[in-house]
């Protein structure tokens, strides 16, 4: 797994720290291209184990913007992931779950920017996470103006996740079929 438990605060004057050392809080990721169900599926696990539920911060910084992305808007998106990831984790008992996590960020400036943020890197190889579910596009795609590119790209950046999460030599359980499949698949795995 990525990560350690060691404590680590975030660079520019943020004071929350990552909390990774907390090895009672398991955190679980659902990680995968646009329209793959992970923010359903971690509503929906959410709620059954009675644990938070951190969001995917992009879409809210998207939804305030009425201009495309640019590179300087990854710094801000970066650290409001982090601040709901932590935020999630203060309120877990046994779990937190996270629709997506900073690995997305990491891959986003990849991509569409070529880029890296060294704190953004630096903090991710720091924190633990426990379980991570790819969830496969294997849904039917919605158009989602501002926030999704179409079904073709779908297919490109789960390929891209499914790379990332190789270069980094994190293992993962693939999540497809419906939703109950998919409920299944993670209870089962949650319960080891």
């Amino acid at each position: 797994m990525v990560g350690n438990n060691g404590i680590f605060e975030l660079e520019k004057g943020a004071s929350e720290s990552l909390k990774s050392g907390n090895s009672e809080v398991k955190r679980v990721v659902f990680i995968g291209a646009e329209c793959t169900g992970k923010s359903t599926i971690a509503r929906a696990i959410a709620t059954r184990l009675g644990e938070p539920c951190s969001t995917e911060y992009v879409r809210h910084y998207v939804d305030q913007l009425d201009r495309p992305l640019i590179q300087d808007d990854l710094d801000p998106i970066a650290r409001g992931q982090l601040s709901l990831e932590d935020e999630a984790f203060s309120e877990a008992s046994h779990y937190v779950i996270h629709d997506t996590n900073i690995l997305s960020s990491i891959l986003y400036a990849e991509h569409y920017f070529s880029t890296h943020i060294d704190w953004v890197d630096d903090t991710f190889s720091k924190r633990l996470y426990d379980t991570y579910f790819l969830c496969q596009p294997d849904m039917l795609w919605v158009a989602d103006p501002g926030q999704r590119e179409g079904p073709r790209e779908r297919e490109e950046m789960q390929k891209r996740f499914e790379e990332i999460l190789n270069r980094y030599e994190i293992q993962y359980e693939s999540l497809g079929g419906s939703v109950e499949q998919r409920l299944e698949t993670v209870v089962r795995c949650l319960r080891g």
